[in-house]
């Protein structure tokens, strides 16, 4: 008896306390919970070398301070009227006009819908591309021709290539020869039609596999002084992935369309129709970046995830084990329980005072 009382007063004073007896305890339930911990904890450290290697995608706006001078407007498009009765022209906010007819293709063909058009539709459904499919997608072009005329008189108009512009607010638009405009011939109202199918509008180099707001679309209608309004925001855009970068433009697209109405008294249209293309730039840059996080932050952040992860899951097996407690007794929780051999103090006290 005085032996025993002395090894309990001893450990009374030890000055390194013994570990949570629940620690010491071998079960069924603790082995489980670790298996659990240690299975959490790999597929943690898993997710997070996948997203270190994959990186993040930072998004960000600047102030744009370059104002390019030689950029274009690339062009693919389908006009429902005869080449040689069609008038192209840009002009902006400097008053610089530019014939665009020097540098863009004119193709007689016959009109047509392509299948999957999105035509007579609002274009207010378009999301920014992902870098991922810029990256896919960017496979930058040139139209080989500039100027060629080719099958002229037929019933419509292909019409493609690119026009060099100012970073400037500007319009290109489409019109009929002889109206709006001074020239030799002027085409008759009712031979006019301004039908249109897009198949590529877009500002900057010519990436012809990213999708832009007017691509595939278009407008048909039966009315002769029909005119259509597109107005475009441009944001330029600068896509890197692995210091590969891209710059690009994209655009918001409002439009607008109408029937111009004729004088009464002369017979004339009270304003131009045809097909007006305008576009203004903003004046900052969306920069579209996929980044890491560095090495010592990435093994900063793995021990903190592994640390709180045992924290919460002892604290997780303490709770279990006090709810099979009330519920089922103390009995039913420490009859799967083998306790380790203890220590010195441990070793011959503790077992008889456990068979008696």
């Amino acid at each position: 008896m005085e032996g025993s009382s002395f090894a309990k007063r001893v450990k009374t004073f030890d000055a390194f306390p013994k570990v949570n007896s629940q620690h010491t305890l071998r079960s069924e339930r603790g082995g489980l919970s670790t298996l659990m911990t240690y299975f959490f904890g790999l597929f943690f450290i898993w997710i997070e070398i996948g997203g270190f290697i994959g990186g993040y995608v930072d998004r960000q706006f600047v102030v744009d301070n370059v104002v390019k001078s030689n950029l274009t407007i690339n062009i693919d498009m389908l006009v429902a009227m005869p080449c040689e009765s069609i008038h192209t022209n840009v002009i902006d906010i400097t008053r610089d006009r530019y014939m665009a007819g020097e540098t863009l293709n004119f193709e007689g063909i016959t009109f047509f819908t392509p299948p999957g058009f999105n035509i007579n539709n609002l274009n207010d459904r378009h999301d920014t591309p992902e870098l991922e499919e810029v990256m896919q997608e960017s496979l930058r072009a040139e139209f080989r021709v500039q100027g060629l005329r080719k099958n002229e008189g037929a019933p419509a108009c292909h019409i493609f290539g690119s026009i060099p512009v100012n970073q400037v607010k500007g319009d290109f638009h489409i019109t009929a020869k002889g109206i709006g405009y001074r020239d030799r011939s002027q085409v008759p109202i009712k031979n006019l039609n301004f039908s249109h199918v897009i198949q590529e509008f877009s500002f900057g180099d010519f990436y012809p596999f990213i999708n832009n707001p007017l691509d595939a679309t278009g407008k048909v209608t039966e009315e002769h002084l029909q005119r259509y309004i597109y107005h475009a925001k441009v944001v330029p855009t600068m896509y890197e992935k692995l210091g590969l970068q891209i710059d690009t433009n994209q655009y918001s697209l409002t439009e607008n369309h109408h029937v111009i109405v004729l004088n009464p008294v002369t017979g004339v249209p009270n304003g131009i129709p045809g097909i007006f293309f305008r576009y203004d730039f903003e004046p900052i840059k969306l920069q579209i970046v996929e980044k890491r996080i560095p090495f010592i932050q990435f093994i900063a952040k793995l021990g903190t995830i592994v640390g709180g992860l045992l924290v919460a899951a002892g604290y997780l097996f303490r709770l279990y084990e006090s709810l099979l407690a009330i519920l089922f007794g103390k009995k039913y929780v420490d009859k799967d329980r083998e306790k380790k051999q203890g220590g010195l103090l441990d070793s011959e006290v503790d077992v008889k005072e456990h068979d008696n």
